[in-house]
């Protein structure tokens, strides 16, 4: 034993593979000219080197055995010998051998490195593991490149794993394929090239094929509960992507069962949650990963979303945020501020959504994300009457050009177009009176039609359509405006008769802009009815304004004027409605294009659609589903979607009908998308029949086992005529009640009246919150007014629809509608803010577009 080696011998026997410490023995051999056990030292440290080891380490050891001098030796120290060439185990290496080398497509002449990693194969893949997992991409993938060029063996599998993985690192995806490929052929019970090659198929879209790999794996791992966790995880990733949000969830709860503190999988089992209409479930899984990271940015963001779903406002807002507390780096700006910037709109707070929007479109690049915030932040100008600023903000996004915009993004710079002309409409018509012109009539039916349906100007409209002036100088000046005093009183009275209005379900956010505009609208329409009343009882007949929607000639006030005066302060209030995807006007649907009004053109309400519970409506299935029960068994029929009957009266089909629990389940027992008529019986005309709504259900072709469980209402010219005479006849009744003072009768007459208008659905939106301006403004008129706020859970209007004929909707309502009056009871005294004597006119006071949103935007 060499004196100058005994410390490097001790610490050997204590670990014989200490790469350290054989690399040092080496060097004293060295310099005691022992230059073949040096050498032998060398060689074993690096057979013993491992991925742990510092790679410094082994970049000395190869120069060493190249024969390069060591960094330390002094200058006057010999120079080792030119090393020959090396051999390991026994075998020259493939890379000194240049025909292999060619023969295996390595042609680059391979670093010191990658010698050195190719002495020892399994070394080597140990070393390109270590530079994957630390980011080096290249590096790695120059060492298995060689190792898999140039040697053989068992580690192979292990080297093309390797390489797959930083291939897909480094978005060669087509090529990481390849790779764990040719280790699954070697080796099919390698579960861990088959999740590797599902996440690069999945990663490259190859959805179907990805499952399938996945599968493989979670049959391969059956005892290796981490990677049953981490396949259950990308399989319910790529479910959630297809939107198979059923089967996602069973794969998801299995992968949280296995580790519960799995943040990725709670996020992606609480998106699919919320997409299935579950908000709080899924709101309870953010909650769950906030648990185990309370700093977790997206969890933040996604609660923050679930809980403006819920119409849960302060949570809503505390969770907006913390996420900008988060995302000290702007990020995720874009997409946090455009989030909450919808929620305040929603809300009516227009200003600051616009200021929101500022902020976004600051921090957005992406044009999709910049359309949209041009576009939003160009109704809440328009909302608020600030129309130069919403007409340059809606030309900004019309006018952008960017060849990937996806539909949403196209279908809102379509919109911009519209809202412009309508910006630019009430801009010209600001202090004009409002009785005198109407929207409806004003604008061009293909206009209205295209603005409805999303679609961008066509050569036909622009050839029959006069683009909308900028006025020549600018905004006009105000005139004298009211006196603030009869505003204020005006205002007091409304907001407390709008609040009236909301409904206490989950997706409806409280929207104090809406409920002012509706008090107001109230409170015109129990003035015009008391005026009409009074001149009727007196003998004399009042006529519609000059601006009505259904006549433009003389004629008498009837009920769609009475309803016009809803629908005009709706269309001002709100250019861009949160109750849908994106806003569609409000509009009467005899006033579309003549082609369109006999078509059918109506409303449509998904109650549950493709496998998502419609966060608003799904609380109707079940009485939905039932009525469609009935209507199977009563009629043995449907009809498909070419208006063909489909026979469905035979006991077996009735059983299937019977037994059905879900959409699908209906579907298939029908055996093919269906309608069918809810008739209801007319209260004007004894024994008459009427078409209310259609329960639709269909299967959805672009989404796994979804379907669609809706109503529509088609409102075609015959269909218009029948309504048209009940509500008439209607009219009458209610105006001879409310003349009598017959406050019981007048209450069922208001209600008959709301039943049918909200069967009949002629507006293209908004038909349900005019109803019930409708049913609030009758009370108000007649004395007695409504002071209980919606049940919790309870839609009004669904009652309605829901109903076969007033009498059930009368007696769902009226119990806690009714005040003292309409149930025959002595009145107890009212809150005199409802006196209509003690308030000013609205249509005096507030005669014009100008004050009017003076009022809405008043604190």
């Amino acid at each position: 034993m060499f004196e100058g080696t005994k410390d490097y011998d001790e610490a050997l026997r204590m670990d014989p593979t200490s790469v350290l410490a054989l690399l040092r023995k080496g060097e004293v051999l060295s310099a005691l000219k022992k230059p073949k056990e040096a050498r032998a030292q060398w060689q074993q440290a690096l057979r013993s080197f491992t991925a742990s080891d510092d790679l410094a380490l082994l970049e000395r050891l190869q120069s060493l055995l190249d024969g390069q001098p060591p960094r330390e030796a002094s200058s006057s120290a010999p120079a080792a010998p030119a090393a020959a060439p090396l051999v390991a185990n026994g075998v020259q290496p493939a890379w000194q051998q240049p025909e292999q080398r060619k023969a295996n497509g390595a042609t680059k002449q391979p670093s010191a490195l990658v010698r050195a990693a190719c002495l020892d194969p399994g070394t080597g893949v140990s070393i390109a593991v270590s530079h994957v997992n630390e980011g080096n991409l290249a590096a790695a993938i120059d060492i298995l490149d060689h190792i898999i060029a140039t040697t053989s063996g068992a580690h192979l599998s292990g080297a093309h794993v390797a390489r797959g993985t930083a291939r897909a690192m480094m978005r060669d995806l087509k090529g990481a394929i390849d790779d764990f490929s040719v280790t699954i052929e070697a080796v099919p019970a390698y579960g861990d090239a088959w999740m590797r090659r599902g996440q690069a198929r999945a990663a490259l879209g190859e959805d179907e094929d990805a499952l399938v790999d996945l599968a493989r794996c979670l049959q391969l791992s059956a005892t290796e509960p981490a990677r049953q966790a981490e396949a259950r995880l990308e399989r319910g990733k790529i479910l959630h992507k297809l939107r198979d949000y059923r089967s996602a969830v069973a794969e998801l709860q299995q992968a949280v069962d296995i580790n519960p503190k799995s943040q990725q999988a709670w996020n992606f089992l609480g998106l699919c949650q919320v997409s299935m209409g579950d908000i709080r479930p899924g709101a309870a899984c953010y909650e769950r990963v906030l648990r185990v990271n309370p700093n977790s940015l997206e969890a933040w963001m996604h609660l923050a979303q679930a809980r403006k779903e819920e119409a849960s406002v302060e949570a809503a807002e505390a969770a907006f945020a913390r996420a900008a507390e988060l995302d000290r780096d702007g990020g995720r700006a874009s997409a946090r501020l455009r989030m909450h910037a919808h929620m305040c709109q929603g809300l009516g707070r227009h200003r600051k959504a616009a200021k929101l929007l500022k902020e976004a479109l600051e921090a957005s690049s992406n044009p999709d994300a910049v359309v949209e915030c041009l576009h939003l932040r160009g109704a809440c100008h328009h909302a608020i009457g600030e129309f130069i600023e919403a007409v340059a903000n809606y030309e900004r996004a019309f006018s952008m050009e960017a060849p990937d915009l996806g539909d949403d993004a196209r279908s809102r710079q379509f919109l911009s177009f519209y809202q412009r002309e309508m910006a630019l409409y009430t801009l010209n018509r600001l202090d004009e009176n409002v009785a005198e012109y109407c929207v409806d009539r004003d604008l061009h039916p293909i206009f209205k039609e295209l603005w409805c349906k999303k679609m961008p100007p066509t050569a036909q409209l622009l050839s029959v359509y006069r683009l909308q002036p900028l006025p020549p100088g600018g905004p006009p000046r105000a005139p004298p405006g009211p006196a603030p005093g009869d505003v204020e009183s005006l205002i007091r009275r409304a907001d407390a008769l709008g609040k009236l209005l909301q409904y206490c379900h989950q997706g409806f956010l409280a929207n104090a802009r809406q409920q002012r505009m509706a008090g107001l609208a109230v409170i015109e329409l129990a003035q015009a009815l008391r005026h009409l009343t009074a001149e009727r009882v007196a003998g004399r007949e009042v006529q519609g304004p000059a601006g009505a929607s259904g006549c433009a000639v003389s004629h008498p006030f009837g009920w769609r004027d009475a309803m016009d005066i809803i629908v005009k302060w709706r269309q001002l209030s709100e250019p861009n409605d949160q109750a849908r995807p994106l806003c569609i006007l409000v509009i009467w649907v005899d006033l579309l294009t003549r082609e369109e009004f006999e078509a059918g053109f109506g409303s449509h309400t998904p109650i549950f659609s493709g496998q998502t519970k419609c966060v608003r409506y799904y609380m109707n299935f079940d009485r939905g589903f039932a009525l469609l029960k009935s209507i199977l068994a009563q009629e043995g029929r449907a009809f498909d979607a070419q208006n063909e009957a489909i026979p469905l009266a035979g006991e077996h089909k009735q059983a299937e009908i019977a037994d059905a629990r879900t959409a699908g389940d209906m579907w298939r027992a029908i055996g093919a998308d269906s309608w069918v008529v809810v008739h209801i019986d007319s209260a004007a005309r004894p024994g008459h029949a009427m078409e209310g709504t259609r329960l639709t259900l269909v299967k959805l072709r672009n989404q796994p086992d979804a379907y669609e469980f809706s109503i529509k209402t088609p409102v075609t010219p015959a269909r218009w005529d029948e309504y048209d005479t009940e509500l008439n006849a209607l009219w009458e009744s209610l105006l001879a009640e409310m003349a009598a003072g017959n406050a019981p009768g007048l209450a069922r007459a208001a209600l008959t009246f709301a039943y049918f208008w909200y069967n009949f659905m002629p507006l293209a939106r908004g038909t349900a919150a005019a109803g019930y301006v409708a049913i609030l403004g009758i009370f108000l008129a007649a004395g007695m007014p409504v002071t209980s706020p919606i049940p919790k859970t309870y839609q009004v209007d669904w009652e309605a629809i829901l109903a076969r004929s007033p009498d059930p909707f009368i007696a769902s309502v009226s119990p806690w509608l009714y005040p003292p009056a309409a149930r025959g009871e002595p009145s107890a005294s009212s809150d005199p803010g409802f006196k209509l004597k003690s308030l000013p006119l609205v249509k005096e006071v507030l005669s014009t577009a100008r004050r009017r949103l003076d009022a809405l935007n008043a604190p």
